[in-house]
């Protein structure tokens, strides 16, 4: 018996040593990462949380998300929230639908995020609880992750946010039906050709209903900002057509019925920066001030200038009157201005080593404010430095630097113009003032368009617009 009972023991040993060894290694590997959270720069506390990856647990999900909320650099929350993203055990998932029932603030906020980066179904039940309470920016985040996920269940809680108090929700409401309806192209495998570029999937049945069709004809209506450039872009997806906010061709669309000339003529267009549709209702222009703004233009004389002098539903702008860069930049940005709606808002914030606001708050458009931009233009000359950060960070602010407060009375819609690589202020390393200003632009439901002249922070405007919603123009080339 005795010799039985040592050998059971003996097995039972061995059986259990890959799981006594797997412990140990996760507690040498959170050892590791607490002293590596330690470091001084910020690039070797991000570090620590790639190394950290291969230990995918609930454990593991806890320690990094107590970290994040200890880490004031933006970079290092952004590949936090990365790591986690990427992890797909059941403990580690059950570990982070149990933190989203819980947390509140940042933390919470940190686990929506992640849930949108998240691969699997796990998280879609708490997911659909989220979207349907009563705290805004939480349903917002949530819509996200359920558009990204392609949650078919999610689309009548979608809808209902459409008609939602805030503009915020709404525009995520919208742009989770927009990502279910045309979700990205699939990412080739290694040898494999890239899908070409007007690849689109199939739209969802369920999307083509005249229920869905009448839900955003009517959110088309009453929206006023950039949740109704969301719902235009929507319908697009879902149809396959460009109509823009032409409410009557949509409606006729909507009854089966072909869009005469007529009402194709019927159109407006939007005021447009850059070519780019300007919907929000509190609008933030950057304009780049920096040296380079002096230089002269790189798009010659010829069919290049003209193409970039073209500005939707209206003439082009005067070709042989822009020489310089700063030139080219303060026409798009003056012909936005004219071209602004009654009852929207703006400010003006130019920037080189110094950031400065032109009216402090935001202005009516017309009258005396366009002749205090035209004469600022007129008058103003490069100067040395360029704080990004600084001028990205004050547009964001605008409203409040609370979440709170920038949720009732900040900026919906930002254009950022910059002809230089970021070496002043706070903040100088570009891949960090993407993370910052995608992650705060992202939470606040900000739509950030950037707009590169010369050569300038390539990867960084990409990150913003694409984490915000907006749009990338490189004029470089």
């Amino acid at each position: 018996m005795k010799i039985r009972a040592t050998l059971a023991s003996a097995l039972l040993c061995l059986l259990l040593l890959p799981g006594l060894a797997q412990a140990d290694d996760t507690k040498d590997a959170l050892k590791a990462f607490k002293s590596g959270l330690r470091a001084e720069r910020w690039q070797d506390r991000r570090d620590a949380y790639l190394t950290i990856a291969d230990y995918d647990s609930g454990p593991i999900v806890k320690a990094i998300l107590d970290a994040i909320g200890k880490e004031t650099n933006p970079a290092v929350q952004l590949a936090a929230l990365d790591v986690l993203g990427g992890f797909e055990s059941s403990t580690a998932q059950t570990a982070l639908v149990a933190e989203v029932r819980k947390a509140r603030g940042p933390r919470r906020m940190h686990v929506l995020m992640t849930l949108a980066r998240q691969k699997g179904d796990t998280a879609v039940p708490i997911l659909l609880e989220i979207v349907q309470g009563k705290d805004g920016p939480a349903a917002a985040q949530a819509a996200l992750a359920l558009g990204r996920k392609e949650v078919e269940g999610a689309v009548p809680h979608l809808l209902v946010l459409l008609r939602h108090k805030d503009w915020q929700v709404r525009r995520a409401g919208a742009m989770a039906l927009s990502a279910i309806a045309q979700p990205p192209p699939p990412k080739p495998k290694k040898g494999q050709k890239p899908p070409p570029k007007d690849f689109r999937w199939p739209t969802p049945h369920f999307l083509e209903t005249p229920e869905v069709t009448q839900a955003l004809i009517t959110a088309l209506g009453v929206a006023k900002g950039v949740d109704r450039q969301a719902v235009i872009e929507t319908l697009r997806q879902i149809h396959n057509q460009d109509l823009g906010d032409n409410v009557l061709a949509w409606k006729a669309v909507a009854a089966g019925k072909p869009v005469d000339e007529r009402t194709l003529r019927k159109r407006i267009h939007p005021p447009a920066a850059f070519g780019i549709p300007l919907y929000g209702q509190r609008i933030v222009l950057i304009y780049d001030n920096s040296l380079r703004s002096g230089d002269p233009h790189r798009f010659g004389t010829g069919d290049r200038l003209l193409e970039v002098c073209k500005v939707p539903g209206g003439p082009p702008l005067i070709p042989n009157r822009l020489v310089t860069v700063g030139q080219f930049g303060r026409a798009h940005l003056r012909r936005a201005i004219a071209k602004l709606k009654k009852g929207t808002r703006f400010e003006l914030i130019t920037f080189n080593a110094t950031v400065q606001s032109v009216f402090g708050k935001f202005a009516s458009p017309g009258g005396a404010s366009n002749k205090l931009v035209d004469e600022l233009f007129e008058g103003i000359a490069p100067d040395d430095g360029i704080n990004t950060y600084g001028a990205l960070t004050t547009a964001l602010d605008m409203g409040g630097a609370t979440a709170a407060k920038a949720w009732k009375r900040g900026p919906d819609e930002i254009v950022f113009i910059t002809c230089n690589q970021p070496h002043s202020g706070e903040i100088k390393d570009a891949d960090v003032i993407a993370a910052a200003i995608g992650l705060k632009g992202r939470q606040r439901m900000v739509r950030i368009h950037t707009i590169g002249i010369e050569t300038h922070p390539y990867a960084m405007l990409g990150r913003i617009a694409k984490e915000t919603g907006g749009v990338y123009r490189n004029y470089y080339e």
